[in-house]
């Protein structure tokens, strides 16, 4: 049994960013999700989002990051219940947007931990900064609809949006790409869309700066 743990734990740690992934992915495909299946969208939503919370709590490596992680998760986990039990309560919301941010940061800071400290390219090097890129995206996505929370006139939205929009748009800001299907109309809004402009296009930067030259160094 000992031994068998120890493979499973072996094998976990070297595919944990490609496990990480695959649910980042699988989390922001959660309308398709939605639309496909028929479910109740709370529980389309919470079920990815405790795949991604366990999957991306693989990452941290010491246990006081793995209890942090999962403590922050539970409490995400639980708002996002109430907050479909109770629609019209602005402090769930809060709450939510809260643990939802501390937890995707917490992802990322531990990520970027890590990837500054391996010396050779490999599997985990390779997939670490893509699954950065997404953390990066959602917390955008979170701090956006913080920002439309507080004013509901901050973002020119399409009709019928949903509190995806908000994670779209992020991901659209960080790439400068600019649809222009939504749109920051406040100082704030336009503000954070710049920060994602820049800072999306600094990571871009630095992964690829960083990247070549641990290769340059392996040679």
């Amino acid at each position: 049994m000992e031994f068998q743990s120890i493979i499973y734990r072996t094998t976990v740690n070297k595919y944990k960013y490609l496990i990480a992934l695959i649910a980042a992915f699988n989390f922001l495909l959660t309308p398709i999700h939605i639309a496909l299946s028929g479910f109740n969208p709370a529980y389309v939503v919470v079920v990815n989002y405790t795949i991604i919370i366990l999957s991306s709590a693989l990452i941290a490596s010491r246990k006081r990051d793995k209890f942090i992680t999962c403590l922050i998760g539970l409490l995400t986990l639980l708002a996002i219940w109430l907050e479909f039990s109770y629609d019209n309560s602005n402090l769930i919301v809060i709450n939510r947007l809260v643990f939802s941010f501390l937890l995707f940061g917490g992802f990322f800071t531990m990520l970027i931990r890590q990837l500054l400290i391996i010396k050779i390219i490999n599997l985990q090097f390779i997939l670490g900064p893509l699954l950065g890129f997404l953390y990066l995206g959602i917390i955008g996505g979170i701090l956006f609809e913080a920002i439309h929370l507080m004013d509901a006139n901050s973002l020119h939205l399409t009709e019928g949006y949903s509190g995806y929009s908000f994670y779209y748009f992020s991901f659209i800001s960080i790439t400068t790409v600019g649809y222009g299907d939504i749109t920051p109309l406040t100082a704030s809004a336009q503000s954070l869309t710049l920060v994602l402009n820049v800072i999306g296009q600094f990571y871009l930067a630095i992964v690829i700066g960083v990247f070549v030259g641990k290769y340059i160094n392996t040679k």
